[in-house]
């Protein structure tokens, strides 16, 4: 884009350019705008131009507490060399060249007015003078000095000095908290322009800001796109597009090879962390909600008759999606859970990035799942939603699938079918056939209920995709089934194989820590099941546990406290072992034991590590996630 094209903003860079050659104006210009309207961005860019002969300082105001932080920062940029702090200059002989290139005062007086002074040592002539400088004060709004010093401050320079200032604020906050601004901005400021949003060209140069240039490329060949949604948001916030920019980069990094390698999907990634960005900065989304959005995969047509009740989330909810037609707010990829732990916890999930990828769209061929296709059952022709149906039925029928989650997305595929009258079977019968699978699986597979025990993630969304049909009745009917066959199955396997982990304690820590922390299952009989996300150690006698652990040599003991560092890491997702602080408890107080008993031992000393440097931090992190939980329910 051409540089030197009239922009929003050009006739404001014009009068600068007229002002700025005025001799002594007796006036300052202010520049105001809202936060993150672009005003620093602006100016940045205006004084730091190319051939650019006029001299500017620039300072900014924000946190500022006194006199001496703005003229040590206008001492700083006149002489950056003689200001740095390895030179070891005396305060005295940096007082006295502020005192004469800027000619203030620099000592604290009592009525803190600037005065001008005779420099009390003697420099060359070339450093004496500073008149020439435009001077531009920032953030004045963000100023701790009392909005009333700090602008007879500034109007020393204007007045007594007859120098060139622009200052640049947010004036409704100024309004809003001083009574004496406009009374003294009347007698400083002789012109005041609006900043307006500069957003092509703020974008460019945010991207060329960016290191990688595969980044780069994918930035500017949606360079239109990113425009037309932030346009679509109305935010005007120039700082927020910039982080945006930064956390594509940032995601851009952890994605696999074959998504890098679709430009579609990247082009996807981008639009929803733009709306998902903007949306949470409002405060309009949470990210807890980003999982409701695929809850509603209706045309808005179809959502009509669910928006009769009173909910003004859901309301939210609906107008967001009516607001962002064109884009798949409600089967996001790479999925919702991942977007709703980037934006709560900051955390790039890599493990459920690489699960979602072979499910999504941009992926799909002749060996995609027949249930998956069925999941996208609006985006089919008549004749293919009629073929994957029945074949999708004669795969249900025949008991081929043994995952809980994907039984739950055929359940819920075929209870929004019923409810469109795309499928001949009611809900009712729906659910009666759904509970016998249950059973069947059950019977065949009793292990499937410990490896899928009850995570917080399978109430919501699996393998990439959120549940369809969860907001009937049906639905929750079976969820509350497979949780009572789970824990009957629990109650009925636990036992036996928390004695068995703790005998792989005790033999082999590092199959103890694939077991406990890794997603990763291992071979063989009952322990095939993995216990990430399941409370196994609940079922564990504390006491037992202890002598056990005390019966390890001191490499393998250290060992097994990293374990637990590691299994609770990421607790805020794995929410099903709040259940272990109990227990965890349990372990402290039997291990405080015996450190009293082994006073003046080292093996005293290393249990007493691990239970103020490790179980302390985990239990109290599990208190506090135990106490989010009931506060949201």
């Amino acid at each position: 884009m051409n540089q030197d094209q009239y922009t929003p903003n050009s006739h404001i860079e014009e009068y600068l350019d007229y002002y700025c050659k005025l001799s002594n104006p007796s006036f300052a210009i202010l520049l105001k705008g809202r936060w993150g309207s672009g005003k620093t961005w602006f100016i940045n860019r205006y004084y730091k131009r190319p051939g650019e002969n006029i001299k500017y300082l620039y300072v900014s105001l924000y946190g500022m507490t006194n006199f001496s932080d703005i003229e040590y920062a206008f001492f700083q940029q006149l002489h950056p060399v003689l200001s740095h702090k390895g030179l070891g200059f005396a305060g005295k002989i940096l007082k006295g060249l502020l005192k004469a290139t800027v000619k203030i005062d620099l000592d604290d007086n009592k009525q803190g007015i600037a005065s001008i002074q005779v420099p009390d040592i003697d420099l060359p002539e070339g450093l004496k003078n500073a008149d020439d400088n435009i001077l531009i004060f920032d953030d004045l709004e963000r100023c701790k000095i009392d909005i009333s010093n700090v602008l007879g401050y500034i109007n020393y320079f204007v007045e007594q000095k007859g120098m060139n200032v622009i200052i640049i604020a947010n004036e409704e906050e100024l309004v809003n908290n001083s009574e004496d601004y406009k009374r003294i901005k009347e007698k400083l400021v002789g012109k005041t322009f609006c900043i307006s949003l500069e957003f092509e060209r703020a974008l460019e140069n945010f991207i060329t800001i960016v290191s990688c240039s595969k980044v780069k490329e994918s930035l500017f060949s949606n360079f239109e796109s990113i425009q037309e949604i932030y346009i679509k948001t109305k935010h005007e916030n120039l700082r927020t597009l910039k982080q945006i920019i930064l956390d594509f980069e940032r995601i851009y990094k952890d994605l696999p090879e074959e998504v890098k390698n679709k430009p579609d999907a990247l082009k996807e990634i981008l639009q929803l962390l733009i709306v998902f960005s903007i949306e949470i900065k409002t405060g309009r989304l949470l990210p807890k909600h980003i999982s409701r959005l695929t809850e509603h995969y209706y045309p808005s047509s179809l959502r009509k008759k669910n928006t009769t009740n009173n909910d003004e989330e859901l309301t939210k909810l609906y107008k967001m999606l009516d607001t962002y037609t064109l884009l798949p707010l409600t089967n996001p990829f790479p999925n919702s859970l991942w977007w709703e732990i980037f934006f709560d916890k900051g955390f790039i999930d890599k493990e459920k990035l690489n699960k979602s990828i072979s499910n999504s769209k941009y992926f799909q061929n002749e060996n995609t799942p027949v249930w998956v296709r069925m999941w996208r059952f609006l985006e089919l022709s008549d004749d293919e939603f009629n073929e994957f149906l029945s074949q999708l039925e004669a795969e249900y029928n025949s008991r081929e699938y043994s995952e809980l989650e994907v039984i739950k997305h055929i359940f819920g595929i075929f209870l929004n079918i019923s409810d469109l009258q795309l499928y001949q079977k009611t809900k009712e019968e729906i659910l009666k056939e759904a509970k016998a699978y249950i059973d069947d699986l059950r019977e065949r597979y009793s292990d499937e209920f410990i490896r899928s025990s009850i995570a917080e993630s399978s109430l919501r969304s699996s393998v990439g995709l959120g549940f369809q049909g969860k907001d009937f009745q049906e639905f929750e009917e079976l969820s509350i089934y497979i949780d009572n066959v789970q824990k009957m199955v629990i109650e009925e396997k636990m036992p036996a194989a928390s004695q068995e982990l703790l005998k792989i304690m005790e033999t082999d820590v590092l199959k103890f820590y694939r077991m406990t922390c890794i997603d990763s299952r291992q071979e063989g009989g009952l322990l095939s099941c993995n216990y990430r996300e399941v409370p196994i150690f609940k079922f564990i006698d504390p006491a037992i546990f202890v002598k056990t652990l005390l019966s390890m040599s001191p490499e393998h003991q250290n060992d097994a406290f990293g374990v637990f560092q590691e299994r609770y890491k990421f607790a805020e997702i794995n929410r099903d072992l709040i259940v272990e602080t109990e227990w965890l408890e349990s372990i402290r107080n039997l291990l405080r034991i015996e450190v009293d008993n082994r006073k003046g031992k080292l093996s005293g000393v290393r249990l007493n590590t691990f239970v103020n440097k490790t179980l302390d931090l985990i239990i109290k992190k599990l208190l506090h996630l135990t106490n989010s939980v009931e506060a949201t329910n």
